[in-house]
């Protein structure tokens, strides 16, 4: 048993704990902003019983973070079903270092498989979440869902038939650079309005998705094809008698932009990149999902 005595150490606890918690929401809900709030519901609940005594703190606060996040995510599918558009995850974005490494932040989950994961139902999402990302073993899942261990197998199972995808969904560029590289010069074509520059970027299957939630105006339909984004991009800005500014930023831990138009901020772009090329853009534009976004 962990005795907790009084409220320091259950904050010293909670403390320790609390990156890997936030970590845990974000993927099972793809919300920053539910994900925190799950966080702080947490703490609050944990406080309460911190006084006794509990045999793991962080199997205790894994289980109570996965249970008030999966009562998130089954009220936000209703939600999302009537969603206006395409739905898109909330982007975590930070500057980038002065010197990147050259893989992503061990942190990070990418926007395409949290993509993914919206195919799952929120059982399904918690034990592939679980098991995957916070490797915990079966009886340890089992006992978090109130599941036996052959249930949580057979939803693992089920959970990664429904994830069956080709290879190119999420996978990083070569090296954090390499991707830096890329996306600079995607944001120099585009400035340019160079529809042959941003031809040559982009795979020929390349896809474009856009998120605006129905507040702002963007392409309520998935673009498909390199010849057809690059119309799109140079024929935006000259319909609207503007050009874009863009700031290298990274996209949950890839390579991302800033997008701004007139000194304001207007979106964030995040890529796929497989083989030198994008293969997919995604731009969240939707105001309320960019509120916790910083222009750096």
């Amino acid at each position: 048993m962990t005795a907790l005595a009084g409220p320091g150490t259950a904050l010293a606890a909670f403390a320790g704990e609390r990156a890997r918690l936030r970590a845990l929401a974000y993927r099972l809900l793809g919300s920053v902003a539910e994900a925190e709030d799950t966080v702080q519901d947490a703490w609050l609940r944990w406080s309460a019983v911190a006084s006794g005594s509990v045999g793991s703190a962080p199997a205790y606060l894994t289980t109570l973070v996965t249970r008030l996040a999966l009562d998130r995510l089954r009220s936000a599918r209703a939600t999302r079903e009537r969603y206006y558009g395409l739905w898109l995850p909330e982007p975590e974005v930070a500057d980038w270092d002065p010197e990147p490494e050259d893989e992503a932040e061990p942190e990070s989950v990418s926007l395409a498989m949290l993509l993914l994961l919206e195919r799952l139902a929120p059982d399904q999402r918690a034990v592939f979440v679980l098991r995957e990302a916070m490797d915990l073993d079966y009886a340890e899942i089992a006992g978090m869902l109130g599941k036996s261990v052959d249930a949580c197998r057979q939803i693992m199972r089920r959970a990664r038939a429904r994830l069956a995808e080709p290879a190119a969904w999420g996978q990083p560029a070569n090296s954090v650079d390499a991707g830096r590289r890329l996306a600079n010069a995607f944001a120099e074509a585009s400035v340019r309005r160079d529809y042959a520059a941003i031809v040559v970027l982009l795979s020929d299957d390349a896809q474009w998705l856009s998120d605006g939630g129905g507040m702002v105006r963007t392409a309520v339909n998935p673009l498909f094809g390199a010849d057809r984004i690059a119309r799109f991009l140079v024929g935006v800005q000259r319909k609207r008698g503007v050009s874009f500014a863009f700031t290298p930023v990274r996209v949950n831990g890839g390579p991302g932009l800033l997008a701004e138009l007139g000194g304001s901020f207007r979106s964030v772009l995040a890529f796929d990149i497989v083989d030198g090329r994008i293969v997919r853009v995604y731009q969240i534009a939707n105001p309320q999902k960019l509120e916790r976004v910083a222009v750096v």
